[in-house]
């Protein structure tokens, strides 16, 4: 099976699926993401508007949890090609800052010290009540967000109560949306249930590969990596049944402070975004982070936000 990579708007990249060491699945990544962004990078420096003297940089703000833990430097070459969009459709120089989580971005952009961040739906519907985070656009993921919890088809476990102890392989690209679903199952269940396995890999390959082979009970995946999964492998996942899977989330919302630009340059940098498949540098962004492309916010996916608000209310400070 080829490994295959995953980066996105909604919660990181994933890891290669064979398992291998760190220093060599941030040497791939590196080797895989840098020339791509230097090659869109170079395309938006030509043509965006020079900034004006003096001008500040405009501060992009992304979560670490988007990226898994990754090294800073591959980060950074991830985000490139995000970055370089922004300065295409505005004409502001622009800098990526990686935020330790929502509410550190949340707090920065009220506080001024970022002008754009980027949100996981859920989180976006944490923050929404601040009159000066004025959302600018959603991300339109390749597949939905939706968390599955994968037992061995020959199972006899007919709900996640029944998973006692450290028997759920979580592995580290598990993806924000599936952390936060077995979190909040977990709050509903007594305390010995659901526990994290200690998985002999770390890719979701290897978590799904030890359930089918009944080394390991279950495990925590995205439903895009499981019918990535299923399409590779079919005769091992043919081993495999969802026991119990998570209503679908809203995707990432892009974010602006009210004041960072005017209402002018937000409908530029939202009209532009929204074409960018028609350019190739928008084609390689959308490519690169598995997106379909960007969206105005419509009322229906207002009402995601509410329906998921509901299910997963913002966490007690």
């Amino acid at each position: 099976m080829s490994s295959t990579w995953n980066l996105d708007l909604e919660s990181g990249p994933f890891l290669p699926t064979k398992g291998c060491l760190v220093g060599r699945v941030c040497s791939l990544l590196v080797s895989a993401i840098l020339p791509v962004a230097v090659v869109t990078v170079s395309v938006p420096q030509a043509v965006a508007a020079d900034p004006p003297a003096g001008s500040q940089p405009l501060k992009i703000g992304m979560p670490e949890n988007m990226f898994s833990g990754l090294p800073t430097g591959v980060v950074q070459a991830a985000s490139k090609p995000f970055q370089a969009m922004f300065e295409k459709q505005a004409g502001i120089k622009g800098e990526i800052v990686v935020a330790k989580d929502y509410a550190d971005i949340a707090d920065q952009l009220r506080a001024g010290k970022m002008d754009v961040g980027v949100f996981h739906g859920i989180e976006y519907a944490w923050v929404r009540h601040h009159p000066d985070l004025i959302p600018l656009i959603v991300t339109v993921p390749g597949q939905k967000l939706q968390a599955c919890l994968v037992v061995n088809v020959d199972s006899k476990i007919k709900g996640p109560e029944e998973l006692k102890g450290a028997c759920v392989a979580i592995p580290p690209s598990t993806k924000a949306h599936c952390q936060l679903y077995i979190e909040r199952l977990k709050a509903t269940l007594p305390d010995s249930c659901c526990g994290a396995a200690k998985l002999d890999g770390n890719s979701v390959e290897e978590a799904l590969d030890a359930v089918s082979k009944n080394t390991c009970q279950a495990a925590l995946v995205d439903s895009a990596a499981l019918a990535s999964y299923q399409k590779n492998k079919p005769g091992v996942a043919a081993q495999l049944k969802v026991l119990r899977e998570s209503d679908v989330f809203p995707s990432a919302v892009i974010v602006y402070r009210k004041d960072a630009f005017d209402t002018k340059t937000a409908t530029k940098v939202r009209d532009g975004l929204i074409k960018g498949n028609e350019t190739p540098q928008g084609q390689l962004l959308t490519n690169l982070w598995r997106l379909k492309g960007f969206a105005e916010m419509t009322q229906e996916y207002k009402d995601s936000l509410d329906k998921c608000l509901k299910s997963y209310p913002a966490p007690k400070k």
